[in-house]
């Protein structure tokens, strides 16, 4: 799958020199960015929260409540996602042969910058995953809501594989302040290689949305973990 996504991306380059003014190597590096952070969080926490929605029907969770370590720990050490690995090793491959064919002037400062939106991204993908799977809590069943939301194949973050201008101005609204993908990639991305951005501030505030989305993400997990009441007792 992960190598037939890569033949189409190479695909759509045959046909076109450029998309929203960038180049093949600009884009790959612009998604494999995003990708590396995407890989890393679905490893921990894709698993957990897809699957959540069935331990709370079955009234299986009841035993994540009784062990010694808190539930939320105990759920991601027991169900680490393998399946992400090959994602993650072709993202690594793709950025580093990307990062080759570009001229970025690498200085301490943007290598600290480049650092913190890598972490960024794994946080803020992280923390919707586990926002939309703790949603499980009221609706039992959220497994569609986490693919919708999170599944690079059909899902939302597949919008953020590519610049963020060539969509209408309410979906560039969506992707960077409301499911905030284009903090991931695009946005400081374009900054590293000096892309004309209207507002470059937004490049600038991925930590920033990073840590408010966590800190949501951690009381609505909290509440959740509140509000639950076992359905299979």
């Amino acid at each position: 799958m992960i190598g037939v996504y890569f033949a189409g991306f190479y695909v759509i380059f045959y046909n076109f020199n450029s998309i929203a003014g960038w180049n093949k190597y600009e884009v790959l590096f612009m998604f494999t960015t995003s990708w590396l952070s995407y890989s890393f969080s679905c490893f921990f926490f894709w698993s957990p929260m897809r699957d959540i929605g069935e331990l709370v029907h079955s009234g299986k969770f009841d035993l994540y409540l009784t062990r010694p370590i808190s539930p939320f720990t105990y759920l991601v050490l027991q169900q680490f996602q393998y399946t992400f690995l090959p994602r993650l090793f072709f993202s690594i491959y793709f950025w580093i042969y990307s990062l080759q064919r570009l001229q970025i002037h690498w200085t301490a400062t943007r290598i600290i910058y480049y650092s913190f939106n890598l972490l960024s991204g794994f946080i803020i993908f992280s923390a919707i995953t586990v926002i939309t799977g703790t949603i499980s809590f009221w609706t039992v069943k959220s497994e569609e809501i986490v693919s919708l939301l999170t599944d690079n194949n059909y899902g939302l973050k597949n919008f953020c594989d590519y610049p963020v201008k060539i969509y209408s101005k309410e979906m560039q609204l969506v992707l960077t302040f409301i499911i905030p993908y284009a903090l991931t990639g695009y946005y400081p991305v374009a900054n590293l290689l000096e892309k004309n951005l209207p507002h470059l501030w937004i490049a600038h505030i991925s930590p920033i949305i990073a840590l408010i989305i966590a800190i949501i993400a951690y009381n609505f997990w909290h509440i959740g973990i509140k509000h639950y009441g076992s359905t299979g007792a």
